[in-house]
């Protein structure tokens, strides 16, 4: 059960449990008996009227009261480093928190407060769950992303599928004409940190982005290409305290399409008028076998915790074209490194990371365009589109500011720079650096393989043609995992 189901049901069980259990642990009291009249003194077992007591106790006196301090002339707490630093990242992203806060924040929390007097959650939930326990249920998917299709879909769940810990999960989105997706997911879950998952899907999207190859691409050749793709894939992970290992197998097959899509000219077309040269593999359909493995160290704290820590990842996952062999072959690697503070220890992070990414051939042929690094959509290149810039390689750095905004909901705003470049960063240079910046809500790293985002994203030209700003990027959206 995901952690916004598990919060539903615990919250809708405090409310009944509660007042039960305070009921229980009030104590019966006895009814006191009948006054004895004044007028009738008490007999004793004679029937002759009792003798009076020999003396007459005094009343115990109460002991003196002490006087109410002074609060106001009480020592002030002593001045942390944090309350001192925290005051640079309030006054830098000031502009930042802002949008968050007032544009965001401000209503979405008078939305949800509307929400939690009147238990829409609760209705919403029941409304779409439905089995024993509420163990299976149908829920909403959309995303809205600057750029391209808008699409909408629907997630099934079912909880305990046939044994206990398996879960079986099936999606469908629809973004109109020749955007499509079907998946089916099934995942056993051994422990809390060890599970697999076999999933399978099929998509075909029109509005695929291609600007071109290298760090110093325009928007004036901004094109579009269709494929169809089908794709298998097991996936086994294991953590053991703060390493996660995962590794995965998987099948693909992809089909070029000659689909066109948002008013923008294909690749065949712009190849075709002399404006863009051959991609390298392109309209070459590739059915592909790739192995993966991914290791993470995350000292960070969860939810509740002090969230400070840092974050090691490395991951490689070799490739080949199995219809051509060792001879069409590639590997994909790439690490980060991410340290973060929680400057008050109340979920209010600071984070600088960097971040490497690789795409080398294994064979004779030159690695596909469509498998080479391609970054955009997703930090640190948040302010791009996805599948604006790819190259060899790529790098960037990022500057991040977090807050909790609501349960499982952080702000945030950050800053980066970096680029794409050939192999091995070869013609790395500092004037060829891209600005990314962004500023929205998205879920906490502990909310687990479910999302929600609310983005606004801006990415800039290099420094070396005038780092003016030249993208605009909103994405809003969420999305269930298996």
């Amino acid at each position: 059960m995901s952690p916004l189901r598990k919060l539903i049901v615990v919250l809708v069980a405090l409310g009944w449990a509660l007042p039960i259990a305070a009921q229980e642990k009030q104590e019966p009291v006895s009814p006191s008996p009948e006054p004895t009249s004044a007028a009738e003194p008490p007999t004793g077992p004679s029937g002759d009227a009792a003798s009076p007591p020999a003396a007459t106790k005094a009343p115990a006196e109460n002991p003196p009261r002490r006087d109410v301090p002074n609060y106001r002339q009480l020592d002030p707490e002593p001045t942390t480093a944090g309350d001192v630093l925290i005051w640079v990242p309030r006054v830098v992203l000031l502009p930042a928190y802002l949008v968050t806060e007032y544009a965001l924040r401000a209503p979405v929390g008078g939305l949800s407060t509307v929400a939690e007097k009147n238990n829409w959650a609760g209705s919403l939930y029941d409304f779409f769950a439905f089995g024993p326990n509420h163990s299976g249920g149908i829920l909403p998917t959309f995303s809205f992303n600057t750029g391209f299709r808008p699409t909408i879909g629907a997630h099934f769940f079912w909880d305990n599928t046939f044994v206990q810990r398996n879960t079986f999960t099936a999606d469908a989105a629809w973004g109109g004409s020749d955007w499509i997706r079907v998946a089916l997911g099934d995942r056993y879950t051994f422990s809390s940190g060890d599970w697999i998952a076999l999933q399978a899907q099929w998509q075909r999207r029109p509005d695929t982005v291609y600007f071109g190859i290298g760090p110093d691409t325009t928007d004036d050749f901004r094109s579009r290409y269709g494929t169809d793709q089908i794709e298998g894939r097991l996936t086994y992970m294991h953590r053991w305290g703060p390493l996660r290992m995962e590794s995965r197998g998987r099948v693909y097959r992809t089909v070029f399409r000659d689909y066109s899509c948002c008013g923008d000219p294909t690749v065949a077309e712009r190849v075709e008028r002399g404006e863009l040269a051959p991609p390298p593999g392109f309209g070459q359909n590739t059915t592909a076998a790739e192995l993966g493995l991914l290791a993470v160290l995350d000292t960070r704290g969860g939810r509740d915790t002090n969230r400070s820590g840092i974050r090691i990842g490395a991951e490689v996952a070799p490739a080949v074209d199995v219809t051509q062999g060792f001879d069409r072959s590639w590997i994909h690697y790439g690490a980060h490194v991410e340290g973060s503070w929680d400057v008050t220890g109340r979920g209010r992070v600071l984070s600088l990371g960097v971040f490497t990414a690789f795409s080398d051939p294994l064979g004779d042929q030159p690695v596909p365009f469509d498998e080479l690094v391609v970054v955009g959509g997703t930090e640190p290149f948040a302010g791009f589109m996805a599948g604006r810039l790819r190259d060899r390689s790529a790098t960037a750095a990022q500057l991040s500011w977090r807050w909790p905004v609501f349960d499982y909901l952080d702000g945030v705003a950050a800053v980066s720079f970096g680029n794409v470049f050939d192999e091995h960063l070869r013609n790395f240079r500092w004037d060829s650096l891209r600005g990314s910046f962004e500023v929205g809500i998205r879920t906490q790293p502990s909310f687990g393989r479910s999302s929600f985002q609310m983005v606004f994203g801006m990415g800039t030209e290099p420094f070396s043609r005038g780092f003016s700003i030249n993208s605009f990027r909103f994405a809003l959206g969420v999305t269930y995992g298996i």
